[in-house]
């Protein structure tokens, strides 16, 4: 038989369970308040910052690929002439929240406006028109009367097969002429593989729409062109905003003396 005085313990440990409980669930009320307090503090401090960067997403596609020869040229120096198969991809960096769509950019668009830039520079030689040893001179159509014109050594007596040459004289002395329709006349001063990031980023932000992609909440976009295996040349730079973003590639480029080369190697100016 239980006595009243059991009754009363038992009571009292029952309390005091209780208000252990109101204790624990105060603990957690608070430590939960916390977090919270901490997470607001978190995304405030995303969307405030100058590049939030959580999403990008990165395309590199068999077709982003693009067969080209050329020589870099510059004071004193003049690769041989040469080719490369081309590879290039593309990297879009977004804000904190991607769009109701759940895209950053659609894959879809990126693929496409990457794919036809990669066409336009496909089996080429590139020229670069602003080359500050290279003299260029471009006849667009000459001899339409078929009555001969040397073309790369060979000469066309049988009608304009080949329309207009480009011929290319070097700070060496040497000279090249091309069939105008075999040339792609490019706004750089080097066939480099960072010149061509930097033109093919001006390309894709045209195809793209730059004022499309920063309603998207893009950022900044990445080019990286590789000439050869573990050859990458990569130019990062913001979305360009206002009515021309239209790239000047010459821009990026510094005016400073060339400093000489220390290490031996034959595709750089180290012996000059």
């Amino acid at each position: 038989m239980t006595s009243s005085a059991d009754n009363a313990q038992e009571q009292a440990a029952a309390s005091d369970a209780a208000a252990a409980d109101v204790i624990t669930m105060n603990q957690h009320n608070k430590v939960i308040g916390e977090y919270q307090k901490m997470l607001a503090a978190y995304q405030s401090q995303l969307a405030s910052s100058s590049n939030p960067t959580l999403f990008e997403i990165f395309v590199c596609k068999d077709n982003f690929k693009f067969n080209a020869s050329h020589f870099v040229a510059f004071p004193g120096f003049r690769e041989r002439l040469h080719g490369h198969s081309y590879r290039a991809s593309v990297r879009l960096l977004g804000s904190h929240q991607i769009g109701r769509d759940g895209y950053v950019v659609d894959f879809g668009c990126v693929k496409s406006v990457a794919k036809d830039v990669c066409k336009t520079l496909n089996e080429y030689f590139l020229v670069p028109l602003l080359s500050e040893v290279l003299e260029i001179t471009v006849h667009e159509d000459e001899d339409k009367g078929g009555n001969g014109s040397g073309i790369c050594g060979e000469v066309n007596t049988g009608g304009n097969k080949y329309p207009g040459t480009v011929v290319i004289k070097c700070e060496d002395g040497s000279t090249f002429t091309f069939p105008r329709q075999d040339c792609l006349l490019l706004p750089i001063m080097h066939s480099t593989a960072e010149e061509l990031a930097i033109y093919i980023f001006g390309k894709l932000v045209a195809g793209l729409d730059a004022e499309y992609l920063i309603k998207r909440g893009v950022t900044m976009m990445e080019i990286t062109v590789s000439e050869a295996v573990g050859q990458d040349a990569t130019f990062r730079h913001a979305i360009p905003s206002g009515e021309d973003p239209s790239f000047d590639v010459a821009s990026f480029i510094t005016n400073d003396p060339i400093p000489p080369m220390k290490c031996s190697t034959t595709t750089e100016a180290a012996a000059r």
